[in-house]
């Protein structure tokens, strides 16, 4: 079985999936007898390029580690018979993505990469905008038969959110935090005379960071918000936690100046109230059954689906 379905991506994920699928389906030249396919799935063929362009950009990647070249073959070709069985489906259904919606989508790729960086690669990989942009049909074609076909069946209901939030209470354990405010700068003589200056008027706090402060918060006056332990750097953030309220800390040094602290606000450890939290568990549990749906759905079509795969070729497949 297939490690999983295609799934929704940015656009940068995206570019690399439509770079090595781009030639899924290629012809032999004209006049060349066509060479025996890797698989064939419902009749329809895949190439031994197809497979190939696939593995190369795997390796390209670096994601696969060390995994042996034949069971990488075998998954990278399981994934190429999942994306033609949903192919096939959306065809059988009659589903389509119009043109105008490809040259959207294609106009935001290209605007992920500045200057000429686009047409450079499409350039390195030998391959036109109009393969390019076929290729990016047909993954928004899959995309319209999931939703279309898969995530309307697909609910979280109030009971499923609330379960979640009471099995996995360890995950909505908020640390102490402080709110604290800070003024950086970059010499040490400096951040001292800032102190004793600070001792006499706290009050100028804000001010003085406004002025003073190489930091970006120092434009809202050193305004750091609310954080727990290990936040930022925590080797110099950290001692907030033992700074008592509206006190002003030491000179502390880092990589990037020296630092003063006050700390405004201190907040105990608690629970994240269920109000809070329930977004982003309906969010969590939503992907979660969409995934599971998509994988139940691309079972079915293997299931019903004829697909032969020639071992002999796929063993021949190199990057």
């Amino acid at each position: 079985m297939t490690a999983g379905p295609p799934r929704f991506a940015s656009c940068l994920a995206v570019l690399a999936i439509l770079l090595a699928c781009a030639r899924l389906g290629e012809k032999p030249a004209k006049g060349k007898e066509a060479p025996r396919p890797v698989a064939v799935v419902n009749g329809e063929p895949i190439s031994r390029e197809a497979v190939q362009r696939e593995l190369i950009h795997a390796r390209a990647a670096g994601g696969e580690g060390e995994a042996p070249d034949g069971a990488l073959r075998r998954r990278l070709l399981d994934d190429l018979i999942d994306r033609t069985l949903l192919l096939q489906q959306a065809r059988a259904r009659s589903i389509t993505v119009g043109q105008d919606q490809v040259e959207r989508s294609f106009l935001r790729l290209r605007a992920e990469y500045p200057g000429t960086h686009f047409d450079d690669l499409l350039a390195e990989e030998r391959l036109s905008e109009a393969e390019l942009k076929a290729s990016l049909k047909d993954q928004l074609t899959v995309e319209k038969l999931f939703l279309d076909e898969v995530f309307p069946r697909v609910s979280v209901s109030d009971a499923d959110v609330e379960r979640f939030y009471t099995e996995h209470a360890e995950e909505f354990e908020l640390p102490e935090q402080v709110h604290a405010f800070q003024i950086v700068v970059k010499t040490k003589e400096e951040a001292q005379k800032t102190r004793e200056e600070l001792r006499r008027r706290p009050q100028d706090f804000g001010e003085t960071a406004r002025r003073a402060s190489i930091a970006p918060e120092g434009q809202k006056g050193g305004d750091l918000g609310w954080f727990g332990r290990g936040s930022g750097m925590p080797e110099v953030f950290d001692l907030c936690f033992k700074l008592p309220l509206n006190t002003l800390s030491d000179v502390t040094p880092s990589p990037y100046g020296f630092h003063l602290f006050k700390v405004v606000g201190r907040r105990p450890p608690a629970r994240r109230p269920f109000a809070e939290a329930r977004t982003s568990i309906e969010d969590k549990l939503s992907r979660e059954k969409r995934a599971a749906a998509q994988e139940e759905y691309l079972a079915a079509l293997r299931t019903h689906a004829h697909i032969e795969i020639d071992r002999a070729v796929l063993d021949t497949v190199t990057p």
